[in-house]
């Protein structure tokens, strides 16, 4: 078959145009950044891009978690270490009002001051944080934990636990209730202890006070291990933390090798493609001035 002026014309037009669609794209991909704007321009980027995105935004609900049980940890754990700290007190206390030197009216001032405790200690079992109960279990709102009538402190929690998902089928249960804290299945009720405590200073009971001395030993060392058990469920939070970050951060990077422009190979290939459009239509030219003349002839 004869291959004509007027085929190779209309074929290096066809190479044109093409050239002219794809430069167009290069350059509304550097425009915008992103070489993946429409399913048509990568199917399977496409699919794979809904995979990574529902990936990080499933990760981000685990950090979002994760920040809310941390922060319910930490208010957690400094409310126990004042618990800690007027333990400590009811301790030094006791010792003194367990003296055969303490007189009687020492130890009545010292009632008083244990009954101060006792008001603190409850402040501390009716802690919050962002409005949420610490100590009432899943009862977070609407009463406080504890309610005390004279020498009577009720709890008005319940002993349900809060969970919080930090991963896959990864449950985990971030909050003490009332009764794990101050009332331990095998321990002394802590309030109890103080009140017991404050009776037998203000009845200049000897025996009774020395007698609540081991009841606020064993309720020192319970709260030594709350609070040690929470930090460790904090550490495993923190490295959970970290590693779904990481993931995040490589789910990122593959997004980005799918979806974002290269911005130097789309430039230069936008170069390449903008000098081969110029020497088509410069050849396309000769072309068709070479068939005029050839007319005219």
């Amino acid at each position: 078959m004869r291959v004509t002026n007027r085929m190779i014309a209309k074929q290096m037009l066809t190479t044109i145009s093409k050239n002219q669609g794809l430069a167009a794209k290069l350059q509304l991909d550097i425009a915008t950044t992103k070489k993946v704007r429409r399913p048509s321009d990568d199917p399977t980027g496409v699919i794979q891009l809904g995979r990574f995105n529902a990936l990080v935004s499933r990760n981000d609900q685990y950090l979002k978690n994760m920040s809310t049980m941390d922060n319910f940890l930490t208010n957690s754990t400094a409310a126990l270490d004042n618990a800690l700290n007027i333990v400590e007190q009811a301790k030094d206390i006791a010792i003194s009002g367990a003296s055969g030197v303490t007189s009687d009216e020492a130890r009545v001032s010292m009632a008083n001051q244990v009954d101060l405790l006792i008001d603190s200690m409850v402040d501390i079992g009716n802690s919050k944080y962002n409005n949420r109960n610490l100590f009432a279990g899943t009862l977070t709102s609407g009463t406080d934990s504890y309610t005390r009538v004279g020498d009577v402190i009720t709890y008005n929690g319940n002993d349900k636990s809060i969970t919080g998902t930090i991963g896959f089928s990864t449950d985990v249960t971030y909050n003490k209730t009332g009764t794990e804290v101050f009332n331990p299945s095998g321990g002394p009720d802590l309030f109890a202890t103080l009140v017991a405590l404050k009776q037998g200073l203000a009845g200049n009971d000897v025996d009774a006070v020395q007698a609540e001395l081991t009841n606020i030993e064993s309720s020192k060392d319970h709260l030594i291990a709350v609070i040690s058990h929470l930090g460790i469920l904090q550490d495993r939070l923190s490295s959970t933390e970290v590693m779904i970050s990481n993931q995040n951060i490589s789910f990122a990077d593959q997004i980005s090798r799918i979806q974002d422009t290269d911005m130097v190979a789309t430039i230069v290939n936008s170069q390449v493609l903008g000098n081969a459009i110029t020497t088509g239509l410069r050849s396309m030219g000769e072309v068709i001035q070479i068939s005029l003349i050839n007319f005219i002839s």
